[in-house]
This record gives structure tokens, sequence and C-alpha cells, in this order.
């Protein structure tokens, strides 16, 4: 029997319940009947070769089946004086709903179609009996979803993946001058001549010099986003949010270029870029037996004192090395923390340490990292607006946006070293004897 007659069964016998004529009953189990000799023509028209090893338990399931179509048997007969009114909710309509939803998929795999109808039964049976009410009895408007008949609690604090701290400008020398459309500034350069100790009446020494006036651009650094007047009703929280994490985007991405800018097109110079790269002290050079973190961080301080640099040092490493310098051991696994560094790894000699995701785990900046200037001609601005057909589609744009340059004299040229780890190391290291 295929699936359009038995749905046809059903439905009829689905109608004189409504008209509660003496024969629903019969019809019902005739429906019943019918899906019994469906599933045993299921049966017989199974491949006898691909089932073999499925055979003893289909039976099995069978059986279990027809028990199960007895026991929905007699709950027709205690259906049978339902009143009309009732019938909606009635055996022969959920069965109906069942056997087109649940029981037969088109495919032809029998047994496991036969097993649907076995399983079916079993649930059709269950919740036609009155049971013991729980929460499952309260249903949300969506799986797992919602109900305001539960107690229930809204953490109204949004959630947001973190962003790596902001290191960069109290490191170096932040100025605001409004206004300003390009940075200028000079250097007193070509200084020839000094003083000298002289005998009376000796002509007095003369010494001269040059001075060069410098320009570095003014960049510009903007985000926009745009939105419903509706949501912004509606969902004031999500406004604010967004707010909040556009505000965040722009110092991020200010703090990061004051880092690592390379000044190419729009993009700012950053410190590493205006940075000299390390060159080993002569007396350094290969002086180091099995060098280390804290051999790379003295060096490279080294020579910039050695270039007369006197003001306070700072280094800027990868956060991994926070814990590498405070991980070295001896051979019997005690920790090692050299006299020279603070137990908390936060200076070596006169070096400030700084740890930062922002850095490659690889680098190293360190220097009088304040002779690196930030100007903003104009600081992050906050503004609101219209673009063509936005005021109609009630829609509204916002936007911050700053504009700011960066630069490092030239007399302060090897004031701040940026250079990779693993090559200061081959420069002071010993070489290894084989």
């Amino acid at each position: 029997m295929e699936l359009e007659e038995i749905k046809k069964a059903i439905e009829e016998a689905s109608a004189d319940l409504k008209k509660g004529t003496a024969d629903a009953k019969t019809n019902a189990e005739k429906a019943l009947e019918e899906v019994k000799a469906f599933i045993t023509k299921l049966d017989e028209k199974a491949n006898a070769t691909e089932l073999t090893e499925l055979k003893a338990a289909f039976e099995k399931e069978k059986e279990e089946a027809n028990k199960e179509f007895d026991a929905l048997s007699a709950k027709v007969k205690a259906f049978e004086a339902t009143p009309s009114g009732n019938v909606e909710g009635s055996v022969v309509k959920m069965f109906k709903e069942r056997i087109e939803k649940k029981f037969y998929d088109g495919s032809k795999n029998y047994e496991a179609t036969a097993i649907k109808g076995v399983d079916f039964v079993k649930e059709f049976v269950r919740e036609k009996v009155a049971a013991t009410m729980t929460t499952a009895n309260v249903l949300p408007n969506v799986a797992n979803g919602f109900s305001p008949l539960f107690g229930n609690y809204i953490d109204t604090e949004i959630g947001h993946t973190p962003l790596p701290e902001n290191i960069m400008l109290p490191l170096v020398t932040v100025k605001n001058e409004p206004g300003t459309e390009s940075i200028w500034y000079t250097d007193r350069i070509n200084e020839d001549g000094d003083a000298e100790f002289i005998g009376e009446g000796d002509l007095k020494p003369l010494a001269d010099a040059d001075w060069q006036t410098y320009k570095a651009p003014v960049k510009e650094v903007a985000l926009r986003w745009k939105f419903s007047r509706r949501l912004q009703y509606h969902a004031p929280a999500v406004i604010d949010d967004f707010q909040v994490h556009a505000r965040e985007l722009i110092d991020q991405v200010i703090d990061t270029e004051v880092l690592e800018g390379d000044g190419i097109g729009d993009n700012m110079q950053g410190i590493q870029d205006a940075a000299a790269a390390f060159t080993v002290p002569t007396q350094l050079a290969e002086f180091y037996f099995m060098p280390n973190i804290w051999d790379v961080i003295m060096a490279m301080a080294t020579a910039v004192r050695i270039a007369n640099f006197r003001g306070q040092l700072t280094a800027v490493l990868n956060t991994v090395w926070e814990a590498k310098m405070a991980g070295y051991k001896t051979t019997y696994g005690e920790y090692v923390i050299p006299p020279f560094v603070t137990p908390d790894g936060r200076r070596v000699g006169s070096v400030n340490i700084v740890f930062s995701n922002k850095i490659d785990d690889d680098s190293i900046l360190i220097g009088e990292l304040k002779r690196f200037n930030v100007v903003f001609a104009e600081n992050v601005m906050y503004e609101e607006g219209y673009e063509n057909d936005d005021f109609s589609r009630n829609l509204v744009s916002r936007k911050l946006e700053a504009f700011l340059g960066t630069y490092i004299k030239g007399t302060a040229a090897g004031s701040i070293l940026f250079d990779s780890i693993s090559s200061v190391l081959t420069d002071i290291g010993q070489p290894v004897v084989t």
C-alpha cells in the first residue's frame, strides 16, 4: 500500500470522527491495520541479500509494533465518544500528521522505514497518555528559546574579543598642536671647531654650525559606521556599545601605527621604522658565553649609552619573554635571576622592560623612546550626519577621525634601536667550538 493511500484512509477516518458518525472507530482501526500491512509489505520488498543480518532484529521490532498497534486500537475505542468539538486534537489528527512528516521519507531502505513506523507508534501511544508535568511542558518560542514563564537572568553586559593593550603613546612624547597642517623641526648640523685652553693674548678658537629644517607630514586616520534610527531607538545599548568599539579601533590603529608604521603612502612612520639597527660595540662583539635575552638587553643598552644618550631607556619585548625571562634554571632546576634584574623582570640594569603582544617575538625595541614624537593636529573627533538619501530612509552615519604625524630628529639617531633578538645573539655570542 502506498503512502498516498494511507493518507487517504486516515483523512477519511478523521472526517468521520469530526461528523461523529458511528463508523469512525471502524475506519480508524482500518487505517491502523493498513499501516501494519504497509510495514509487512516493506518487509516483503526488502532485498534478502542486503538485509539478512537485520532480519532477526526487524522481526522482533515488528512483533513489538503489533503490540503497540493493539494498544493504539484500545485508545481509539476510548475516543469513540469524543465530542466533535475536540476532534481536532484527537488521535486521528495526530496519527495523520505523524504519518506525513515522520513515517515515510521516500527512500528504498525498507527496514529503516519500517523501524521508523515502529518508533512512531511507540511515541504516539506515549504522547496520548497523561504524565507528570515538568519544565519540558513549558514550550519556548523556538527550541532552546525564551519563555517569560521561567525565571530568567539576563546579563546586560556585552562581551567582546579582547584587544592588545595600547602601550606606545605613554612611552613616546605626545604633543597636541591643533590646526597643524605640516610638522617642521630643525637640527643643528655640521658643527665645526671647538673650545680650547689658550695662553694670554692668544687668538680665541673659532666654531660654527649649520641649521637644517625638515618637514614631516600629518596623516589622517578615520572610521565610519551606519545604522537605522529604529535600531537606535529600540536597542540603544547596541548603539552605545558599538561607539565604544569604534573608539577602541581608532585608538588601536593609532597605537599600532606608532609602533610599526612604515611611512609609505597614507601610512604614518612608526618608531620601529625610524629606529636604527643595532651595531655591536667593539668590546662586546663575541663577548658573551652562552648569551641570553638579558645579555641582548644589556648589549643594546650599552650601544645607546656609547652614543651619549643618557635618558631613561625602555625595551619593548613580546609578551612571551615575560615567561621566558622568569624561566631560566640551573641544571638542578633552580630558578636563576641575575643580580642586575628585578624579581619581577621589569627592569634589567637601567632599562625598564615593557611586554606587549604587538611586537614580534623575535624583535626588540630599546632606547630613549621619548625622543620619538607624535603630534596630534586634531585629536580623535566624533561627528554624526547623513549621506545621500539617508534622511528619507531613516538612516544615520557616524564617524571618528584624527590627524597626526610623527618624527624623530636626525641628531637623535642611535637613541632608539630596533633589531631581531636572534641576530643580536649572533653578534654578541662567542663562537661555538666544535
